[in-house]
């Protein structure tokens, strides 16, 4: 039985920008949406606007949950909620202790050599889908360079 993995991650789109990150400790050089892991005794919520803090500088206001997105590597499995930072405050966007933040265009970002398999919440089919009020599950499945072998999506 693999390992659960449960994690956040946040959509910050300003202005055609996405807030990124870019790794500086762990798989170094890729690039990816701020979050982690959800600590003991928080709420989904919680770990995003803790995430969102430690790795931007961006203080989250207000975000709301817009679904699930399921990661099958070959040695765990990585449970993804995902929310869409509505309101903030602060923009100290810099280099951090694992991590670099920036704004890039959502092109320039979908460019990327080194993307992580979520990256896919970013493509015009799921751009629509975090705007939208329905929630949505994807199940997708990678090999060990993060590129998606199946993928599977729908309300729930």
């Amino acid at each position: 039985m693999k390992d659960i993995v449960y994690a956040v991650r946040g959509v910050l789109v300003n202005k055609e920008k996405l807030l990124c990150i870019k790794n500086k400790t762990e798989r170094i050089g890729y690039y990816d949406l701020p979050g982690g892991e959800i600590e003991n005794g928080e709420t989904p919520y919680i770990a995003c606007v803790r995430e969102f803090k430690e790795e931007t500088g961006i203080y989250v206001k207000e975000a709301s949950y817009k679904g699930t997105i399921i990661i099958k590597l070959e040695d765990r499995i990585i449970n993804l909620k995902i929310f869409l930072v509505e309101k903030y405050s602060g923009n100290n966007i810099d280099e951090f202790d694992e991590n670099y933040s920036m704004w890039l265009d959502i092109k320039e970002y979908l460019a990327k050599e080194k993307l992580y398999a979520n990256s896919i919440i970013l493509t015009d089919f799921f751009y629509n889908i975090l705007k939208g009020d329905r929630e949505f599950e994807i199940d997708l499945e990678v090999d060990e360079f993060d590129k998606i072998q199946t993928l599977n999506f729908k309300y729930v």
